[in-house]
């Protein structure tokens, strides 16, 4: 019985370190004439300081706040956390200036980035599949490397 619930601890514990361990890419379609973002045009596209680049408007979408993907890419490119985000966008809300489309789910990310020429996203590096372009990748256990 003992080593029963020992199993399953183990099999919780390995579950959890293997999702948060797992690499987030900034992605965006093959049609969209981007082919690699710092860290830094990241943070200022996602709190719209930032609305071009190399002359093409970029239209960033967000994974739900309750997403560990999103947790993720929040932490290591943002630098924010909750609180703060929720009172920089309520600061930008009295400029106009509205936070990014959230949308679903990973697989809406993709599909939407596909779709709209501009648009990037992020999502799990092991969901990226054919006409995605992978702009930059978010390691969990490092800083993040520019492609």
């Amino acid at each position: 019985m003992k080593l029963n619930s020992w199993f399953r601890v183990l099999i919780i514990w390995l579950f959890l370190n293997l999702s948060v361990k797992a690499d987030v890419v900034v992605i965006t379609g093959k049609d969209t004439p981007i082919n690699r973002l710092s860290k830094e045009e990241l943070k200022e596209i996602y709190l719209k300081i930032r609305v071009f680049v190399n002359g093409q408007q970029v239209i960033p979408v967000n994974l739900p706040p309750n997403s560990p993907v999103r947790k993720v890419f929040q932490k290591k490119v943002l630098e924010m956390d909750d609180e703060q985000l929720n009172l920089y966008w309520n600061e930008m809300y009295f400029h106009g200036i509205e936070p990014p489309l959230v949308l679903s789910s990973e697989e809406a990310v993709k599909r939407f980035v596909k779709k709209v020429k501009g648009a990037i996203g992020y999502i799990s590096k092991e969901k990226v599949e054919k006409g995605l372009k992978i702009l930059y990748t978010i390691r969990e256990d490092e800083k993040g490397t520019d492609n």
